[in-house]
């Protein structure tokens, strides 16, 4: 599990050290995600229709990766892996991060039992006619795709004055 501790001179101050999951933090970020909803039901954006999920959290480069879908967004989330230590950051900073598909950036969040972890927002609002089969079946398609290698190529034209671009796509 986590270990976080603030530092004595000002006990509001951000976490000194943020140690990762040594298990699959799958059902505990579900959790944090349930716990919200009484807090987010009467917003305008809030679909009645759909219900919190995430799909087992995946191990990537020695830390968890996931997708999360609430009755208000649906976003890849990172959290810290077995054996890792992160360098604590400011709620809110933005970090890029290059996954297979495609490099993200994501926001510094934090929850209750989830002190920090790298939030990136896929769709918010959802779509109002999404069905949460629909919503379910997304979130899991996301988290395949992001961890996807992209099989498009680059193309290359011959003209002798194009070789660099091609070279530095």
């Amino acid at each position: 599990m986590y270990r976080h501790e603030k530092t004595p001179q000002n006990p509001t101050s951000l976490l000194t050290s943020v140690t990762g999951f040594e298990e699959n933090p799958t059902e505990i970020f579900l959790a944090e995600m349930k716990n919200i909803v009484p807090e987010m039901q009467d917003l305008p954006f809030f679909h009645k229709g759909i219900e919190c999920f995430c799909p087992k959290f995946v191990l990537f480069e020695d830390q968890w990766i996931g997708t999360v879908l609430t009755p208000w967004m649906m976003s890849v989330v990172i959290l810290p892996g077995p054996q890792q230590q992160w360098e604590p950051r400011e709620l809110g900073d933005k970090l890029t991060v290059q996954l297979p598909y495609k490099a993200l950036t994501f926001t510094v969040s934090s929850l209750e039992n989830v002190p920090q972890y790298l939030n990136c927002s896929l769709h918010s609002p959802l779509d109002p006619n999404l069905t949460n089969e629909q919503a379910v079946q997304l979130t899991q398609d996301c988290l395949r795709m992001i961890l996807s290698i992209p099989t498009a190529q680059p193309t290359f034209n011959s003209d002798r004055r194009n070789l660099f671009k091609a070279m530095i796509k």
